[in-house]
């Protein structure tokens, strides 16, 4: 149980809806950057996917980078409710120690890297038909890298401040059992995700995926006790 700050349950409630309302502006803002994008374009070969949400034809870096203004707006959020409705620091989502230690995230983030990579190569072994070169620009690929180092820790960091922050320590109110509290707040991060594009390859191997990754990095948070080790392992994944 978090001590510091106040921490009842309208309090927590009042911060998730505050958070969650950030969020959703943020989504907002980012769809109407996007219609801005299309209607400039001339070309007149770009236009909204209303049924996926997408802009399809604009530059897909100026994309991608906008997309992270709901991350922006959600922690934003966040940030309000924990230091003025819960009346204490950001930090204390993430561990009840002095400080942050960064060490660890950096080498979360290093370690996982290092498994997706191995990983990955093993599969490019043993089905490298399955892929093929992407014939792209060097510089587009160079600003596609630098804005993904930059912007998705912030992406995965929201994320983990929120469920594995806010709604593990409100659920860790009434839920002691870390297997059970794993499973709770694992499911509430997996079903947040359900909505992703990469669920029309398979409903079942990517919701599979999605909710063992969360109780995995939901236990860890439990019994480490800290977001440390999550926070650099979801950015690598991710």
């Amino acid at each position: 149980n978090v001590e510091e700050g106040k921490n009842s349950w309208k309090r927590y409630v009042s911060t998730t809806i505050l958070a969650s309302v950030f969020m959703l502006l943020g989504s907002i803002i980012y769809i109407i950057a996007e219609m801005i994008m299309v209607a400039a374009d001339e070309s007149g070969k770009s236009y909204v996917d209303f049924d996926s949400g997408l802009a399809v034809g604009i530059n897909a870096n100026l994309d991608f980078l906008l997309s992270h203004i709901m991350y922006i707006c959600w922690i934003f959020g966040l940030w309000i409710g924990i230091c003025f409705i819960h009346k204490r620091k950001m930090k204390s989502l993430i561990t009840a120690n002095k400080r942050v230690n960064w060490k660890k995230v950096i080498w979360s983030f290093g370690a996982f890297s290092l498994l997706l990579i191995v990983s990955q190569l093993i599969d490019v072994v043993f089905n490298h038909s399955d892929y093929s070169w992407n014939h792209v620009s060097l510089k587009e690929y160079a600003l596609l890298v630098l804005i993904t180092l930059l912007l998705v820790p912030i992406q995965t960091t929201t994320e983990e401040l929120f469920f594995r922050g806010l709604l593990l320590q409100w659920v860790g109110k009434k839920v002691k059992r870390p297997i059970l509290l794993a499973i709770i707040v694992g499911l509430m991060f997996s079903i947040g995700h359900f909505a992703n594009p990469e669920m029309n390859k398979s409903i079942i191997l990517v919701g599979l995926d999605y909710i063992v990754a969360g109780f995995a990095l939901t236990y860890i948070a439990v019994k480490t006790k800290t977001l440390e080790i999550t926070i650099g392992a979801h950015a690598a994944n991710n």
